[in-house]
């Protein structure tokens, strides 16, 4: 079985540097029209989109099927539908849109390769702090080349986390009334309207948790595997597995010593 994990090694190496190519240049776009000031249109479901949006989840389609025909491609803002493809890139060309078109820089661009439903690379980037996360699986989580893991903290007492997708009415679990727990249980909730960049601060061990209440798997697939990688837990709101190349059943992103303490205050809001 050597070979074949050597060989498994060069592959997604490879994956990886598309995926950091991609971020790189994604970045770069979103600078661009951060520093112009940006200006926003509404979607149907009245969030936010940009031409930046738009813009990186074109850079993203044109890039894979250049280079992996074969492959998917599940983007927030456009897809490539390949119903048949084990391998297909699920993508979030802003994640943070709202924060974006405020000029407030908690917004990241992720990207993962999920092979059979599993994440087995996820790339998320920071341009304004230019943090480049990494994670490649089996391999460990990576911000600019440095090692990852999440933090220590055993209570919910003593956590720093998030709600996300509080007010979503197609969400798996009703996002209001956990934050509310939460608070009452004392846990310290810091919000940057973006759940990725949420999930980059548990795999470098400075939030504890983050939970995302709804089904988006743009906002859910990059950030589950780089948490793993960090040595934290990644779960659907009932604590299970499940796939990420589709609807997810919202996320809980931890430290793994939280975990458990914070899917029972969940599940007490599951509606679906």
């Amino acid at each position: 079985g050597g070979l074949v994990g050597s060989e498994m090694c060069i592959r997604d190496r490879n994956y990886l540097e598309t995926a950091v190519e991609l971020a790189h240049d994604a970045g770069a776009v979103m600078l661009q029209h951060f520093r112009m000031g940006v200006a926003a249109d509404r979607k149907p479901d009245n969030s936010p989109v940009t031409v930046a949006d738009e813009t990186i989840n074109q850079l993203v389609i044109d890039r894979i099927v250049a280079q992996y025909p074969e492959h998917g491609v599940i983007g927030e803002e456009g897809s490539v539908e390949r119903p048949g493809a084990r391998l297909k890139w699920v993508c979030d060309p802003v994640d943070g849109t709202l924060p974006y078109t405020l000029g407030i820089p908690t917004n990241v661009f992720c990207i993962a390769l999920v092979e059979d439903g599993d994440p087995i690379v996820s790339v998320i980037f920071d341009p304004y702090m230019d943090r480049m996360y990494t994670a490649t699986v089996g391999e460990g989580a990576f911000r600019n080349g440095e090692r990852l893991s999440v933090s220590e903290t055993g209570g919910l007492e003593d956590a720093v986390m998030n709600v996300a997708g509080r007010s979503d009415v197609g969400a798996a679990a009703l996002g209001g009334p956990i934050y509310a727990d939460l608070e009452n249980l004392g846990v310290r909730l810091l919000d940057h309207s973006s759940y990725v960049y949420e999930a980059t601060l548990v795999a470098a061990g400075m939030f504890d948790a983050a939970v995302f209440t709804k089904k988006t798997p743009w906002d859910a697939a990059a950030g589950a595997l780089l948490v793993s990688e960090a040595g934290g837990t990644a779960t659907d709101v009932t604590g299970s597995g499940q796939r990420y190349d589709g609807a997810v059943r919202g996320l809980i992103l931890s430290n793994g010593k939280v975990h458990e303490d914070l899917q029972r205050v969940v599940a007490r809001h599951l509606i679906d």
